[in-house]
């Protein structure tokens, strides 16, 4: 037999494929182009050319207007004593007015939440010790019926006035003429819209003439001085009543004669110059 022919084994491995390398590159003119865009967006975002450049320079100017209007609130403060060496007596004698004078007052068509009723009390003949009067129990008790009546219109006013003038009152018969709250309101936006304006007119006549300009506001002190004119007054202006007189033949007081109220407003604004 032929010897066994021996068939050589190639003991290599097949050599592994080629590794790919990737490779990433970027036209500089595309970077270029995306930082153009980056800018133009922060640019059209913040506006600055919009923004006026503040000197530190500033100009304080006030504003001022006032408005003429007839009130339409009107406000009764009647009061009544009782004195009585017996402090109980006294006190009842504040209640059972204070129960008499409500119960008329409904009567003529005022509400409870328009009257306010509160009842004090001292004691007469004390001494003062550092301020304080201090009573002794020789005094008499004064206790003092004091009524708040808020009304809206002015013929309701008439009717109660004609009332509380047949009741004795202590003090002013007439009321009180004011603005109520919806109405000073109104009022007030109405002022603030005039002195707003009235500012930027004044601060724009100092450039003018003084040769700058104005910039944007730097501070607003909004509302200052507001309030009734002179302050709200009694409608008789303080004089005496002849309650015994009466004005007319249906009326037994004065006619309610509100006229009309000034209300002043003012807004103080700081503006930038340059």
């Amino acid at each position: 037999m032929d010897p066994e022919t021996s068939v050589p084994v190639s003991s290599s491995s097949p050599s592994p494929a080629p590794q790919r390398q990737l490779s990433f590159s970027l036209d500089y003119r595309i970077i270029i182009l995306i930082l153009l865009l980056v800018i133009i967006g922060m640019l059209a975002f913040w506006r600055p050319w919009s923004r006026p450049t503040n000197s530190g320079r500033t100009i304080s100017v006030t504003g001022e207007s006032t408005i003429k209007a007839e009130p339409d609130e009107f406000v009764f403060e009647p009061s009544y004593s009782f004195e009585n060496a017996d402090k109980a007596a006294g006190n009842t004698a504040a209640t059972a007015k204070q129960t008499e004078i409500v119960a008329a007052l409904k009567k003529l068509g005022v509400a409870d939440k328009q009257i306010k009723a509160s009842i004090d009390s001292y004691q007469s003949g004390g001494v003062v010790y550092y301020g304080i009067a201090k009573p002794t129990t020789d005094g008499q008790y004064t206790y003092t019926l004091r009524l708040t009546i808020t009304l809206p219109d002015r013929t309701s006013a008439q009717k109660v006035q004609d009332y509380i003038a047949t009741t004795d009152p202590e003090g002013t018969v007439t009321p009180y003429a004011s603005f109520s709250d919806s109405l000073r309101t109104k009022l007030e936006s109405q002022a603030r819209d005039t002195a707003t304006k009235d500012a930027r007119s004044k601060a724009d006549q100092s450039a003018k003439n003084l040769g700058f300009k104005v910039g944007s506001v730097k501070s607003v002190d909004d509302g200052t001085g507001f309030g009734d004119g002179g302050g709200i007054v009694p409608l008789n202006g303080g004089a005496s009543l002849d309650l015994k007189a009466p004005a007319s033949s249906t009326s037994s007081s004065p006619a309610v004669q509100p006229g009309q109220n000034d209300l002043a407003y003012s807004v103080t604004v700081v503006y930038y110059i340059r």
